[in-house]
Protein backbone atom coordinates (compact mmCIF):
# COMPACT_ATOMS: atom_id res chain seq x y z
CA UNK A 1 0.00 0.00 0.00
CA UNK A 2 1.47 3.41 -1.12
CA UNK A 3 1.03 6.00 1.87
CA UNK A 4 0.44 9.33 0.36
CA UNK A 5 3.39 11.61 1.17
CA UNK A 6 3.22 15.25 2.49
CA UNK A 7 3.89 17.82 0.40
CA UNK A 8 6.28 19.72 2.77
CA UNK A 9 7.88 16.35 3.38
CA UNK A 10 8.21 16.05 -0.69
CA UNK A 11 9.96 18.93 -0.39
CA UNK A 12 12.67 18.68 2.26
CA UNK A 13 13.14 15.63 0.62
CA UNK A 14 13.59 17.06 -2.57
CA UNK A 15 15.76 19.93 -1.83
CA UNK A 16 17.83 19.50 1.50
CA UNK A 17 20.41 22.11 -0.09
CA UNK A 18 17.90 24.76 -0.49
CA UNK A 19 16.15 24.32 2.54
CA UNK A 20 19.24 23.98 4.58
CA UNK A 21 20.32 27.21 3.11
CA UNK A 22 17.47 28.94 4.44
CA UNK A 23 17.86 27.89 7.93
CA UNK A 24 21.50 28.66 8.05
CA UNK A 25 20.21 32.02 6.60
CA UNK A 26 17.46 32.61 9.16
CA UNK A 27 19.17 31.98 11.78
CA UNK A 28 21.73 34.37 10.85
CA UNK A 29 19.43 36.95 10.14
CA UNK A 30 17.46 37.08 13.61
CA UNK A 31 20.39 35.85 16.18
CA UNK A 32 23.52 36.51 14.29
CA UNK A 33 24.41 33.07 15.70
CA UNK A 34 24.99 33.45 18.79
CA UNK A 35 21.99 33.90 21.67
CA UNK A 36 22.92 35.51 24.98
CA UNK A 37 20.54 33.39 27.35
CA UNK A 38 21.49 30.34 27.20
CA UNK A 39 18.35 28.93 29.12
CA UNK A 40 16.83 30.84 25.91
CA UNK A 41 18.60 28.81 23.68
CA UNK A 42 17.34 25.29 25.78
CA UNK A 43 13.49 26.69 25.48
CA UNK A 44 13.69 26.85 21.35
CA UNK A 45 15.51 23.83 21.50
CA UNK A 46 12.86 22.00 23.19
CA UNK A 47 10.28 23.94 21.22
CA UNK A 48 11.90 23.17 17.87
CA UNK A 49 11.89 19.06 19.03
CA UNK A 50 8.66 19.30 20.02
CA UNK A 51 7.26 20.99 16.93
CA UNK A 52 8.81 18.32 15.08
CA UNK A 53 7.39 14.95 17.11
CA UNK A 54 3.63 17.24 17.43
CA UNK A 55 3.98 17.27 13.39
CA UNK A 56 4.71 13.19 12.86
CA UNK A 57 2.41 12.62 14.87
CA UNK A 58 -0.19 14.79 12.97
CA UNK A 59 1.23 12.91 9.54
CA UNK A 60 0.73 9.45 11.09
CA UNK A 61 -2.77 10.53 11.88
CA UNK A 62 -3.37 11.20 8.65
CA UNK A 63 -1.98 8.18 7.11
CA UNK A 64 0.73 10.05 6.13
CA UNK A 65 4.19 9.11 7.89
CA UNK A 66 6.14 7.06 5.34
CA UNK A 67 9.37 6.05 6.06
CA UNK A 68 10.41 8.72 4.46
CA UNK A 69 8.92 11.11 6.04
CA UNK A 70 10.51 9.36 9.56
CA UNK A 71 13.91 10.02 7.93
CA UNK A 72 12.98 13.80 6.95
CA UNK A 73 12.41 14.18 10.12
CA UNK A 74 14.85 12.83 11.64
CA UNK A 75 17.67 14.68 10.01
CA UNK A 76 15.43 18.14 10.86
CA UNK A 77 16.24 17.20 14.60
CA UNK A 78 19.64 16.20 13.64
CA UNK A 79 19.66 20.05 12.04
CA UNK A 80 17.43 21.81 14.95
CA UNK A 81 20.13 20.30 17.26
CA UNK A 82 23.40 21.64 15.35
CA UNK A 83 21.65 25.09 15.18
CA UNK A 84 20.85 25.75 18.86
CA UNK A 85 24.46 23.82 19.68
CA UNK A 86 25.66 26.98 17.51
CA UNK A 87 23.39 29.51 19.62
CA UNK A 88 25.21 28.10 23.14
CA UNK A 89 28.39 28.14 21.85
CA UNK A 90 30.84 30.81 21.65
CA UNK A 91 33.96 30.96 19.36
CA UNK A 92 36.10 30.52 22.96
CA UNK A 93 34.17 27.10 22.70
CA UNK A 94 34.83 23.69 21.86
CA UNK A 95 37.13 25.21 19.16
CA UNK A 96 40.27 23.90 16.93
CA UNK A 97 43.62 25.69 17.00
CA UNK A 98 41.36 28.97 16.77
CA UNK A 99 43.27 31.53 18.18
CA UNK A 100 40.83 34.48 19.29
CA UNK A 101 39.62 37.42 16.24
CA UNK A 102 41.21 40.85 17.09
CA UNK A 103 40.92 43.15 14.23
CA UNK A 104 44.46 43.93 12.39
CA UNK A 105 45.84 41.32 14.24
CA UNK A 106 46.92 38.68 12.00
CA UNK A 107 47.96 35.59 14.52
CA UNK A 108 49.08 32.47 13.99
CA UNK A 109 46.02 30.58 14.69
CA UNK A 110 42.97 30.06 12.21
CA UNK A 111 41.68 33.44 13.56
CA UNK A 112 44.23 35.31 12.13
CA UNK A 113 44.79 33.15 8.72
CA UNK A 114 41.03 34.05 8.38
CA UNK A 115 41.29 38.06 9.14
CA UNK A 116 44.77 37.91 6.57
CA UNK A 117 42.63 36.33 3.58
CA UNK A 118 39.51 38.76 4.30
CA UNK A 119 41.43 41.81 4.48
CA UNK A 120 43.89 41.37 1.90
CA UNK A 121 42.61 38.25 -0.28
CA UNK A 122 45.76 37.19 -1.59
CA UNK A 123 47.88 33.68 -0.26
CA UNK A 124 50.22 33.84 2.38
CA UNK A 125 53.08 34.95 0.73
CA UNK A 126 55.86 34.37 2.90
CA UNK A 127 57.46 30.93 4.39
CA UNK A 128 54.27 29.08 5.84
CA UNK A 129 56.82 27.51 8.39
CA UNK A 130 57.11 30.04 10.69
CA UNK A 131 53.01 31.10 10.68
CA UNK A 132 51.41 28.21 12.61
CA UNK A 133 48.15 27.21 10.91
CA UNK A 134 48.85 29.34 7.56
CA UNK A 135 50.55 26.23 6.30
CA UNK A 136 47.06 24.73 4.78
CA UNK A 137 45.52 25.23 2.12
CA UNK A 138 43.33 28.43 1.16
CA UNK A 139 40.37 27.48 -0.47
CA UNK A 140 38.33 27.40 3.07
CA UNK A 141 39.69 30.96 3.69
CA UNK A 142 38.85 32.35 0.80
CA UNK A 143 35.00 30.85 0.82
CA UNK A 144 35.08 32.58 4.24
CA UNK A 145 36.36 35.86 3.22
CA UNK A 146 33.81 36.28 0.49
CA UNK A 147 30.93 35.42 2.60
CA UNK A 148 32.33 37.71 5.38
CA UNK A 149 32.40 40.69 3.34
CA UNK A 150 28.95 40.08 1.79
CA UNK A 151 27.64 39.55 5.15
CA UNK A 152 29.46 43.27 6.44
CA UNK A 153 27.63 45.32 4.11
CA UNK A 154 24.62 44.69 6.04
CA UNK A 155 26.36 45.69 9.31
CA UNK A 156 26.57 49.36 10.97
CA UNK A 157 30.49 50.37 9.41
CA UNK A 158 33.15 49.55 11.57
CA UNK A 159 31.36 46.49 12.93
CA UNK A 160 31.96 42.78 12.83
CA UNK A 161 30.47 39.87 13.95
CA UNK A 162 32.79 37.18 13.72
CA UNK A 163 30.35 34.51 14.98
CA UNK A 164 28.44 34.68 11.79
CA UNK A 165 30.88 32.28 10.61
CA UNK A 166 29.38 29.53 12.54
CA UNK A 167 26.53 30.14 9.93
CA UNK A 168 28.82 28.36 7.21
CA UNK A 169 30.19 25.56 9.36
CA UNK A 170 26.54 24.72 10.52
CA UNK A 171 25.81 24.88 6.47
CA UNK A 172 28.70 22.26 5.82
CA UNK A 173 27.38 20.23 8.49
CA UNK A 174 24.04 19.16 7.73
CA UNK A 175 24.86 19.36 4.32
CA UNK A 176 27.76 16.14 4.67
CA UNK A 177 25.16 14.24 7.16
CA UNK A 178 22.98 14.31 3.75
CA UNK A 179 25.95 13.37 1.64
CA UNK A 180 26.92 10.50 3.60
CA UNK A 181 23.30 9.32 3.95
CA UNK A 182 23.34 9.89 -0.20
CA UNK A 183 26.51 7.53 -0.12
CA UNK A 184 25.01 4.62 1.70
CA UNK A 185 21.91 5.05 -0.71
CA UNK A 186 24.09 4.81 -3.88
CA UNK A 187 25.86 2.05 -2.45
CA UNK A 188 22.60 0.09 -1.85
CA UNK A 189 21.78 -0.61 1.61
CA UNK A 190 18.05 -1.97 1.77
CA UNK A 191 15.50 0.64 2.36
CA UNK A 192 14.38 -1.07 6.10
CA UNK A 193 17.71 -0.04 7.05
CA UNK A 194 18.00 3.95 5.41
CA UNK A 195 16.32 5.15 9.03
CA UNK A 196 18.81 3.23 10.95
CA UNK A 197 21.68 5.17 8.63
CA UNK A 198 19.33 8.65 9.35
CA UNK A 199 19.57 8.10 13.31
CA UNK A 200 23.43 7.61 13.20
CA UNK A 201 24.50 10.21 10.68
CA UNK A 202 21.66 12.99 11.99
CA UNK A 203 23.13 13.70 15.31
CA UNK A 204 26.46 12.37 15.26
CA UNK A 205 28.96 14.03 17.85
CA UNK A 206 31.28 14.86 15.34
CA UNK A 207 29.24 16.58 12.99
CA UNK A 208 27.82 18.27 15.69
CA UNK A 209 30.72 19.70 17.39
CA UNK A 210 32.00 20.29 13.42
CA UNK A 211 29.05 22.93 13.02
CA UNK A 212 29.97 25.09 15.03
CA UNK A 213 33.91 25.17 14.55
CA UNK A 214 35.20 27.79 12.24
CA UNK A 215 38.35 25.63 10.79
CA UNK A 216 38.40 24.00 7.65
CA UNK A 217 37.75 20.42 8.93
CA UNK A 218 33.97 20.12 7.66
CA UNK A 219 34.32 21.52 4.63
CA UNK A 220 37.10 19.25 3.37
CA UNK A 221 35.23 16.27 4.76
CA UNK A 222 31.75 17.53 2.36
CA UNK A 223 34.39 17.70 -0.54
CA UNK A 224 35.10 14.34 0.57
CA UNK A 225 32.23 12.61 0.39
CA UNK A 226 31.04 14.63 -2.90
CA UNK A 227 33.99 13.39 -4.52
CA UNK A 228 33.48 9.61 -3.97
CA UNK A 229 29.89 9.93 -4.20
CA UNK A 230 30.29 11.26 -7.81
CA UNK A 231 33.29 9.22 -8.58
CA UNK A 232 30.92 5.68 -7.77
CA UNK A 233 28.25 6.92 -9.64
CA UNK A 234 30.94 7.70 -12.93
CA UNK A 235 31.78 3.69 -12.12
CA UNK A 236 28.17 2.95 -12.88
CA UNK A 237 27.45 5.20 -15.29
CA UNK A 238 30.73 6.20 -17.23
CA UNK A 239 29.76 9.89 -17.48
CA UNK A 240 31.67 12.60 -18.28
CA UNK A 241 30.11 14.92 -16.14
CA UNK A 242 30.43 12.72 -13.28
CA UNK A 243 33.85 12.51 -13.32
CA UNK A 244 34.00 16.24 -13.52
CA UNK A 245 32.33 16.94 -10.44
CA UNK A 246 34.37 14.74 -9.02
CA UNK A 247 37.43 15.44 -9.86
CA UNK A 248 35.93 19.18 -8.88
CA UNK A 249 35.63 18.11 -5.75
CA UNK A 250 38.59 16.35 -5.09
CA UNK A 251 40.41 18.93 -6.34
CA UNK A 252 38.66 21.91 -4.15
CA UNK A 253 38.87 19.33 -1.21
CA UNK A 254 42.61 19.11 -1.10
CA UNK A 255 42.76 22.68 -2.20
CA UNK A 256 40.71 22.89 1.42
CA UNK A 257 42.90 20.06 3.51
CA UNK A 258 45.56 18.04 1.95
CA UNK A 259 44.45 15.04 3.75
CA UNK A 260 41.44 15.35 1.41
CA UNK A 261 43.97 13.06 -0.86
CA UNK A 262 43.56 9.83 0.70
CA UNK A 263 40.88 9.35 -1.01
CA UNK A 264 43.16 8.31 -4.18
CA UNK A 265 42.72 4.84 -2.59
CA UNK A 266 39.47 4.09 -2.93
CA UNK A 267 38.37 6.07 -6.09
CA UNK A 268 41.58 4.85 -7.55
CA UNK A 269 40.59 1.42 -6.74
CA UNK A 270 37.41 2.25 -8.51
CA UNK A 271 38.81 3.48 -11.93
CA UNK A 272 41.80 1.07 -12.03
CA UNK A 273 38.34 -1.78 -11.96
CA UNK A 274 36.29 0.27 -14.02
CA UNK A 275 39.24 0.64 -17.41
CA UNK A 276 40.20 -3.03 -16.87
CA UNK A 277 36.47 -3.86 -17.19
CA UNK A 278 35.79 -1.87 -19.80
CA UNK A 279 38.96 -2.22 -21.50
CA UNK A 280 38.46 -6.39 -21.91
CA UNK A 281 34.76 -5.65 -22.76
CA UNK A 282 33.49 -6.51 -26.18
CA UNK A 283 30.54 -4.26 -26.23
CA UNK A 284 31.91 -0.87 -27.93
CA UNK A 285 35.29 -0.79 -29.79
CA UNK A 286 36.94 2.26 -27.86
CA UNK A 287 35.27 1.93 -24.62
CA UNK A 288 38.81 1.61 -23.24
CA UNK A 289 40.14 4.72 -24.90
CA UNK A 290 36.90 6.65 -23.64
CA UNK A 291 37.47 5.62 -20.31
CA UNK A 292 41.16 6.61 -20.28
CA UNK A 293 40.29 9.88 -21.25
CA UNK A 294 38.08 10.74 -18.46
CA UNK A 295 40.61 9.20 -16.07
CA UNK A 296 43.03 12.02 -17.70
CA UNK A 297 40.13 14.48 -17.05
CA UNK A 298 40.41 13.62 -13.82
CA UNK A 299 43.80 13.86 -12.93
CA UNK A 300 44.45 17.14 -14.90
CA UNK A 301 41.49 18.36 -13.08
CA UNK A 302 42.09 17.60 -9.51
CA UNK A 303 45.53 17.50 -9.21
CA UNK A 304 46.40 21.26 -10.09
CA UNK A 305 43.66 22.25 -8.42
CA UNK A 306 44.84 20.55 -4.78
CA UNK A 307 48.26 20.57 -5.43
CA UNK A 308 49.48 24.39 -6.50
CA UNK A 309 49.56 26.57 -2.71
CA UNK A 310 51.94 23.19 -1.66
CA UNK A 311 53.78 23.73 -5.24
CA UNK A 312 53.90 27.58 -5.23
CA UNK A 313 55.60 26.87 -1.32
CA UNK A 314 57.83 24.51 -2.52
CA UNK A 315 58.87 27.08 -5.41
CA UNK A 316 59.34 29.67 -4.01
CA UNK A 317 60.02 29.48 -0.25
CA UNK A 318 61.55 25.31 -0.40
CA UNK A 319 58.55 23.99 1.79
CA UNK A 320 58.25 20.25 1.64
CA UNK A 321 54.45 19.41 -0.48
CA UNK A 322 53.93 17.33 2.42
CA UNK A 323 54.61 19.67 5.30
CA UNK A 324 52.65 19.57 8.56
CA UNK A 325 53.08 21.94 11.92
CA UNK A 326 54.49 20.20 14.54
CA UNK A 327 53.23 19.99 17.65
CA UNK A 328 55.43 21.43 20.39
CA UNK A 329 53.25 21.07 23.42
CA UNK A 330 55.50 19.23 26.34
CA UNK A 331 51.82 18.08 27.80
CA UNK A 332 51.01 16.44 24.86
CA UNK A 333 54.20 15.07 23.88
CA UNK A 334 53.57 11.15 23.85
CA UNK A 335 57.10 10.02 21.72
CA UNK A 336 58.42 8.12 24.72
CA UNK A 337 55.73 5.14 23.97
CA UNK A 338 56.18 2.42 21.62
CA UNK A 339 54.22 1.98 18.53
CA UNK A 340 52.87 -1.68 20.30
CA UNK A 341 51.54 0.81 23.31
CA UNK A 342 50.11 3.01 21.21
CA UNK A 343 47.99 0.73 19.41
CA UNK A 344 47.09 -2.30 22.07
CA UNK A 345 47.36 -0.83 25.44
CA UNK A 346 44.17 0.19 26.55
CA UNK A 347 44.73 1.32 30.45
CA UNK A 348 41.35 0.71 32.42
CA UNK A 349 39.50 2.29 28.72
CA UNK A 350 36.14 2.71 29.23
CA UNK A 351 35.67 1.84 32.70
CA UNK A 352 38.07 4.82 34.28
CA UNK A 353 37.82 7.36 31.80
CA UNK A 354 36.26 8.61 28.96
CA UNK A 355 36.87 12.22 28.58
CA UNK A 356 39.82 12.96 26.69
CA UNK A 357 43.48 13.80 28.22
CA UNK A 358 45.34 16.21 27.08
CA UNK A 359 48.89 15.98 29.78
CA UNK A 360 47.89 19.46 31.66
CA UNK A 361 46.28 17.30 34.02
CA UNK A 362 48.82 15.03 34.47
CA UNK A 363 47.24 11.96 32.50
CA UNK A 364 47.56 10.92 29.04
CA UNK A 365 45.78 9.58 26.14
CA UNK A 366 48.35 7.56 23.87
CA UNK A 367 46.32 4.87 22.36
CA UNK A 368 45.55 5.82 18.90
CA UNK A 369 41.83 4.22 19.13
CA UNK A 370 41.03 5.02 22.30
CA UNK A 371 41.66 8.69 21.25
CA UNK A 372 39.35 8.13 18.40
CA UNK A 373 36.35 7.11 20.17
CA UNK A 374 36.86 9.65 22.66
CA UNK A 375 37.30 12.54 20.14
CA UNK A 376 34.65 11.05 18.00
CA UNK A 377 32.07 11.40 20.75
CA UNK A 378 33.18 14.66 22.96
CA UNK A 379 36.17 15.72 20.77
CA UNK A 380 38.54 17.82 23.21
CA UNK A 381 35.83 18.47 25.85
CA UNK A 382 36.40 17.92 29.44
CA UNK A 383 33.24 17.16 31.41
CA UNK A 384 34.44 14.92 33.84
CA UNK A 385 33.72 17.41 36.89
CA UNK A 386 30.31 17.74 36.11
CA UNK A 387 27.79 14.53 37.28
CA UNK A 388 25.33 14.84 34.70
CA UNK A 389 27.36 15.23 31.52
CA UNK A 390 29.22 12.33 32.90
CA UNK A 391 26.53 9.90 33.35
CA UNK A 392 25.16 10.98 30.14
CA UNK A 393 28.36 10.67 28.10
CA UNK A 394 29.45 7.44 29.54
CA UNK A 395 25.90 6.05 28.46
CA UNK A 396 26.52 7.92 25.10
CA UNK A 397 30.04 6.01 24.93
CA UNK A 398 28.22 2.42 25.91
CA UNK A 399 25.52 2.55 23.06
CA UNK A 400 28.70 3.67 21.17
CA UNK A 401 30.88 0.83 21.52
CA UNK A 402 27.98 -1.57 20.95
CA UNK A 403 27.94 0.22 17.53
CA UNK A 404 31.44 -0.73 17.01
CA UNK A 405 30.28 -4.48 18.17
CA UNK A 406 28.28 -4.40 15.41
CA UNK A 407 30.36 -2.47 13.06
CA UNK A 408 32.85 -5.28 13.10
CA UNK A 409 30.55 -7.63 12.51
CA UNK A 410 29.23 -6.21 9.46
CA UNK A 411 32.69 -6.01 7.74
CA UNK A 412 32.79 -10.12 8.66
CA UNK A 413 28.78 -10.37 7.41
CA UNK A 414 29.99 -8.25 4.08
CA UNK A 415 33.11 -9.73 3.73
CA UNK A 416 31.68 -13.55 3.78
CA UNK A 417 28.90 -12.63 1.12
CA UNK A 418 30.46 -10.30 -1.70
CA UNK A 419 30.53 -12.85 -3.88
CA UNK A 420 26.65 -12.74 -4.33
CA UNK A 421 26.04 -9.20 -4.60
CA UNK A 422 25.17 -7.04 -7.23
CA UNK A 423 27.58 -4.10 -6.11
CA UNK A 424 30.51 -6.37 -5.76
CA UNK A 425 33.24 -3.62 -6.32
CA UNK A 426 31.62 -0.64 -4.74
CA UNK A 427 31.48 -2.31 -1.73
CA UNK A 428 34.83 -4.03 -1.66
CA UNK A 429 35.66 -0.02 -1.69
CA UNK A 430 34.41 0.23 1.08
CA UNK A 431 37.38 -2.10 2.62
CA UNK A 432 39.49 0.08 0.65
CA UNK A 433 38.54 3.17 2.35
CA UNK A 434 38.56 1.47 5.80
CA UNK A 435 41.77 -0.02 5.12
CA UNK A 436 43.02 3.19 4.16
CA UNK A 437 41.79 5.22 6.80
CA UNK A 438 43.20 2.75 9.25
CA UNK A 439 46.67 2.91 7.92
CA UNK A 440 46.86 6.64 7.98
CA UNK A 441 45.87 7.10 11.33
CA UNK A 442 47.86 5.06 12.69
CA UNK A 443 51.01 6.01 10.24
CA UNK A 444 50.14 10.41 11.13
CA UNK A 445 49.74 9.64 14.88
CA UNK A 446 53.30 7.68 15.32
CA UNK A 447 54.82 9.98 13.20
CA UNK A 448 53.57 13.02 14.70
CA UNK A 449 53.92 11.53 18.53
CA UNK A 450 51.24 13.74 19.73
CA UNK A 451 47.71 13.20 21.69
CA UNK A 452 46.10 15.71 19.26
CA UNK A 453 47.90 13.99 16.21
CA UNK A 454 45.12 10.99 17.41
CA UNK A 455 41.98 12.90 16.44
CA UNK A 456 38.97 11.81 14.83
CA UNK A 457 38.86 14.75 12.89
CA UNK A 458 41.63 14.06 11.10
CA UNK A 459 39.78 10.41 9.70
CA UNK A 460 35.99 10.86 9.43
CA UNK A 461 35.83 9.04 6.43
CA UNK A 462 35.71 6.25 8.50
CA UNK A 463 32.17 7.72 9.55
CA UNK A 464 30.98 6.31 6.22
CA UNK A 465 32.77 2.89 6.03
CA UNK A 466 31.57 2.06 9.58
CA UNK A 467 27.58 3.24 8.85
CA UNK A 468 27.92 1.23 5.79
CA UNK A 469 29.10 -1.81 7.50
CA UNK A 470 26.61 -1.22 10.81
CA UNK A 471 23.55 -1.49 8.14
CA UNK A 472 25.13 -4.74 6.17
CA UNK A 473 24.83 -6.13 10.36
CA UNK A 474 20.97 -5.75 9.93
CA UNK A 475 20.93 -8.23 7.10
CA UNK A 476 22.27 -10.25 8.64
CA UNK A 477 20.06 -14.54 8.86
CA UNK A 478 19.96 -15.71 11.81
CA UNK A 479 19.25 -19.62 11.93
CA UNK A 480 17.12 -19.63 15.08
CA UNK A 481 15.31 -16.51 14.50
CA UNK A 482 13.39 -14.62 12.75
CA UNK A 483 15.30 -12.66 9.64
CA UNK A 484 13.83 -8.95 11.00
CA UNK A 485 15.68 -9.54 14.37
CA UNK A 486 19.27 -8.54 12.80
CA UNK A 487 17.76 -5.12 11.45
CA UNK A 488 15.54 -4.36 14.81
CA UNK A 489 18.81 -5.11 16.81
CA UNK A 490 20.41 -1.97 14.47
CA UNK A 491 18.21 -0.12 14.62
CA UNK A 492 17.21 -0.34 18.46
CA UNK A 493 20.89 0.80 18.93
CA UNK A 494 20.71 3.68 16.40
CA UNK A 495 17.99 4.86 18.25
CA UNK A 496 19.47 4.40 21.18
CA UNK A 497 22.33 6.59 20.40
CA UNK A 498 20.37 8.78 18.52
CA UNK A 499 18.99 9.70 21.84
CA UNK A 500 21.66 10.05 23.55
CA UNK A 501 23.56 12.23 21.50
CA UNK A 502 20.33 14.40 21.50
CA UNK A 503 20.47 14.55 25.28
CA UNK A 504 23.95 15.39 25.59
CA UNK A 505 24.85 18.07 23.70
CA UNK A 506 21.06 19.46 24.52
CA UNK A 507 22.25 20.15 27.86
CA UNK A 508 25.90 20.72 27.22
CA UNK A 509 25.31 24.59 27.77
CA UNK A 510 24.60 23.63 31.12
CA UNK A 511 28.67 22.51 31.63
CA UNK A 512 30.34 25.40 33.59
CA UNK A 513 34.02 24.55 33.53
CA UNK A 514 35.74 24.49 36.76
CA UNK A 515 39.58 25.28 37.55
CA UNK A 516 41.96 23.75 35.59
CA UNK A 517 45.08 22.31 37.40
CA UNK A 518 47.45 21.99 35.42
CA UNK A 519 50.39 19.34 36.77
CA UNK A 520 54.06 19.64 35.58
CA UNK A 521 54.91 17.01 33.53
CA UNK A 522 57.17 14.18 34.85
CA UNK A 523 57.24 11.85 32.18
Amino acid sequence: MTIKESRFISLLKKHPVAFTAIGCFLVLVTTGMQLDNDKVTFGLMLAGYAAVIVYGLYLRRRGMLSEDAVIVLIFVIGFWLKLCYNLYTDLSERQDDLGVFKEGDYNDWHAGYLLYVKDFFRIPDFDIRNRGQYYHPPFHYFVDAVFMRIYELFLPKGTHNYEAWQALSLFWAQLTTVMVYKNLKLLGIKTESRTSAALVLSAFPMFILFSASLNNDILSILLYFTGFYYGVLWFREGKYKNIVISALAVGFGMMTKLAVGVIAFPLGFLFVVKFIKDLISNKTEHRGKRTFLQLVIFAVTAAPLGLWFQVHNLIKFGVPINYVLPATSEYQDISRFTPVQRLFDFYGFPIEDFYLNLGSDGTQDYNIFITQVKTCLFGGENCRDDFLMSMTGYWLLLIFLVLLVLVAAGMIYTAGTLSRRGKFWEELAMFVMFATETVSVVVFAIKYPHICSQDFRYSTPFILCCTFFLLRAGEFELPFYRKTFPHKLVKGIALAFFIMSVVYYSILWTYVKGEVIVVAPTW
